[in-house]
């Protein structure tokens, strides 16, 4: 089981962030079979939406999802003088704690290219 991607949107649909892990580089256009991807979503009261590809083998993430938004991204953007929200997410700190949240999963694993 693993993660592949995580996005992060504000309430008018603009992308503020993303992040992948274990994902095939791939040139061109391919073509994405939903039947090897599960996607998770949670949106919060204030327009926010959380978007994370996972494989097949993944529970729900909405508690994972969740706990992204409210401890990390409250944390690290929304409390942060220097982040402008609304505007793509410019956080080494944030980047940095996603991936060790990330990687912390019970279900996040390491592919072989």
């Amino acid at each position: 089981m693993t993660v592949h991607n995580l996005y992060i949107f504000d309430r008018n649909g603009s992308c503020l962030h993303y992040s992948e892990w274990n994902r095939k580089k791939q040139a061109g256009i391919s073509k994405d079979e939903t039947s090897r991807y599960k996607l998770h979503y949670y949106e919060t009261p204030t327009g926010i939406k959380l978007v994370m590809n996972t494989d097949l083998g993944v529970p729900n993430c909405r508690d994972t999802l969740q706990q992204i938004y409210s401890t990390l991204y409250v944390e690290y953007i929304v409390k942060n003088p220097l982040c402008v929200l609304g505007e793509t997410l410019q956080s080494d700190l944030f980047n940095s704690k996603l991936d060790s949240f990330i990687r912390a999963l019970p279900f996040f694993s390491v592919r072989a290219a």
